[in-house]
């Protein structure tokens, strides 16, 4: 009788201590990150609907002198520091990069995706796709 008694506290033991580690698994389990490559159009609807994204330019600074999205903080993809720039970024917001036909802002987006940023969208046309939505 006493054995039993034993045996079924320790089942109750067990089973009390998987769920707990059930439940700060579930707990800790990591967010997830949006990374989107989307046409003109998309990109335009997002900007629209979101409401506190950050536009990230990162062609050179002579492209950005042939014109620009509204709002968009430059950041030359090919700096040699460009990944440290970017951390000026908020990584709790929304980031939509572009560059100017859709190259530089797949691998920028790659870059933020790995720095912890949890939403990116990426213009697939470029800034060239942009002007000709």
């Amino acid at each position: 009788m006493k054995s039993n008694i034993l045996l079924i506290l320790f089942a109750c033991l067990c089973l009390s201590a998987c769920k707990s580690s059930t439940e700060q698994t579930t707990a800790t389990k990591p967010q997830s990150i949006i990374l989107e490559r989307i046409d003109a159009p998309a990109f335009a609807a997002k900007i629209e609907a979101l409401p506190n994204e950050q536009i990230l330019d990162v062609r050179t600074p002579e492209e950005v002198a042939d014109g620009t999205i509204e709002n968009a903080i430059a950041i030359n993809y090919h700096d040699s520091d460009f990944a440290t720039q970017v951390l000026k970024l908020d990584k709790d917001k929304p980031v939509m990069v572009y560059c100017a036909g859709g190259v530089r802002s797949a691998k920028a987006a790659k870059i933020l995706k790995k720095q912890g940023f949890k939403e990116i969208y990426d213009l697939k046309t470029g800034y060239s796709g942009w002007t000709q939505k």
